[in-house]
């Protein structure tokens, strides 16, 4: 059964409703794999409804902020429908952010009850949590949290077989028995609150990298969400790529992010099965592909020729794999004739759940639009503006993009809007691109800066102030250089004070702590103030920096 044969628009446009047609469609259905583990429709419906419960009976309900901290894996799924369902706000916390990042966003989302693993990977989320929230350790899990760093944080629960500190209210299995055995936060109870749940309520808040060194809060409604899914599996050719019930792809995207979100979303509307993996090397990858069956993996062009590359790939490993997004499909084209550019990729951002633009039909692009983005997606409009004046420009005119549509978000958290969006509701982008007559979008780039590194934004200035602090540091600039894997990469240009040395492993370590790891500058290059191109009022002028240190960089490589 293909995708298209699959009744995509929802019973009801909230997340509970949507959860509900899933389960009556796919019941008994596999929708998760993890570490040779299969979780069913059937499962994740009954522990989802239990930690609803749970959740209730701890005094959370419409409009809490939840955290939700947690790789890739059947506990975000239950966690995240389990939030959603009673109404509450799924606070989806990024597993790389650093202590202080950490802290920030717990605090600046008013979280109120924490989801979070014990560890993963090289990460311990009790560690970093402790170091982020001054008074945790002297506190007592069976007392809510009052701690003055995050006000409004009452209580942590764990996912994992760590020992848990004196400071953990409980793991999440506890909550989920605490739902179970409660007669007062009963099944018909949990039903008569799902009701309630409207589609204009705000069901995510999700954090993105802003032009500042404050990450903004984006939110989003049941309404957006259960829309933005319906139209990504009607269209097809987007992402995930013509998804059917047989598939089983690979999310390696977080789930925390909307790519990640989306492509799991989409999968278990048409009741594939998600496989999720810990390790991500392209070792541990075939592997799966091979034992599991995997249809689809995630990831851009590069991360494909890795594992084709992979010592480990045999001949008919990646055979059965066909793209899981639009970026994907110069990797499997096998016609000499057909150029990457003329395959449509699309454009999106957080602030718009996704692609905002793209193309819904597989064909491939006409040489005249080769690179073209597509046009404006599910009744979003597009329109080029003058990064000065916001005056709308002619067609083939290059400006800033500015998108409205119902797909943009319900605005910044603790942001008016009159502070976001423009009188006419508007959003800019700060997108550089042009729109020629016909619609297509052309996409030049980021005004003020902004690195888009391995799928992620990384501000500048938040790295930039990272390392100014270090008391041997006179000025910095971080810039992106263009990478073929990375797309680009971060690499800070730093100037030392006269006479003193900076020691680039004690600075990589100190970043760590404070910023999450795809921020971290991948190359450090230390020059002498002097050496830096300035304006008269000694600012760094960056356009000229980026050619400098290309041409330094070129320089080396052929000596």
């Amino acid at each position: 059964m293909r995708s298209s044969d699959i009744r995509p628009e929802p019973l009801e446009r909230t997340i509970p409703g949507w959860w509900r047609g899933l389960t009556a469609l796919h019941s008994e259905r596999a929708l998760v794999r993890h570490e040779g583990r299969s979780d069913t429709f059937e499962e994740i419906e009954r522990r989802s409804a239990a930690l609803a419960r749970g959740l209730l009976a701890e005094g959370a309900g419409k409009g809490v902020r939840i955290g939700l901290l947690m790789p890739n894996s059947a506990d975000w799924i239950v966690s995240f429908l389990a939030i959603t369902r009673i109404g509450g706000i799924a606070v989806t916390l990024s597993t790389f952010l650093a202590a202080e990042e950490l802290r920030y966003a717990i605090q600046h989302a008013d979280v109120a009850i924490l989801l979070s693993a014990d560890r993963y990977l090289r990460h311990d989320y009790l560690g970093r949590l402790e170091e982020a929230l001054p008074g945790l350790t002297g506190a007592d899990g069976q007392a809510p949290l009052a701690l003055t760093a995050c006000p409004y944080l009452r209580g942590v629960w764990l996912v994992g077989t760590a020992a848990a500190p004196t400071w953990v209210r409980g793991r999440l299995g506890d909550l989920e028995d605490e739902g179970v055995a409660s007669e007062t936060f009963s099944e018909a109870l949990l039903a008569a609150v799902e009701r309630l749940v409207s589609p204009a309520d705000r069901a995510m808040l999700i954090y993105t990298s802003g032009s500042t060194s404050e990450p903004k809060g984006v939110l989003h409604t049941h309404g957006t969400i259960v829309d933005k899914v319906a139209f990504m599996v009607r269209a097809r050719w987007l992402t995930p790529w013509d998804i059917t019930p047989d598939d089983r792809p690979i999310i390696t995207s977080p789930f925390f992010w909307i790519g990640g979100f989306l492509v799991l979303a989409c999968t278990m509307t048409v009741g594939a099965t998600v496989l999720c993996v810990d390790e991500h090397a392209p070792e541990a990858l075939i592997d799966v592909i091979r034992r599991e069956g995997a249809t689809q993996v995630s990831g851009q062009v590069p991360s494909l020729r890795a594992l084709a590359g992979s010592p480990q790939c045999e001949p008919g490993d990646l055979e059965r794999l066909k793209p899981q997004n639009s970026v994907q499909r110069p990797f499997f084209n096998k016609d000499p004739a057909i150029a990457p550019s003329q395959f449509c990729n699309s454009l999106g951002m957080t602030e718009t759940f996704g692609p905002h633009s793209g193309q819904v039909t597989g064909e491939v692009l006409p040489h005249r639009l080769a690179n073209s983005f597509g046009l404006a997606l599910g009744g979003m409009e597009l329109k080029i503006v003058d990064p000065v004046t916001r005056a709308p420009l002619a067609a083939g005119d290059e400006g800033e993009l500015f998108v409205r549509g119902p797909w943009l978000m319900d605005g910044f958290y603790k942001r008016e809007r009159r502070e976001v969006f423009q009188p006419d509701g508007f959003y800019a982008t700060g997108d550089k691109g042009v729109i020629d007559a016909d619609g297509h979008l052309f996409y030049r780039g980021r005004l003020g800066g902004m690195i888009k590194t391995a799928g992620a934004n990384v501000a500048p200035e938040e790295v930039e102030a990272a390392i100014r602090v270090h008391d041997a540091v006179v000025d910095v600039a971080v810039i992106g250089l263009p990478d073929e894997e990375l797309g680009e990469m971060v690499v800070a240009v730093v100037a030392p004070k006269p006479g003193r040395r900076i020691d680039e492993h004690e600075l990589k370590a100190r970043l760590r702590h404070q910023l999450s790891s795809f921020k971290v500058p991948k190359r450090f290059l230390f020059i002498d103030l002097d050496e830096l191109p300035l304006t008269p009022s000694n600012k760094i002028r960056k356009p000229a920096l980026t050619q400098l240190i290309t041409k330094l960089l070129a320089t080396a490589k052929n000596t």
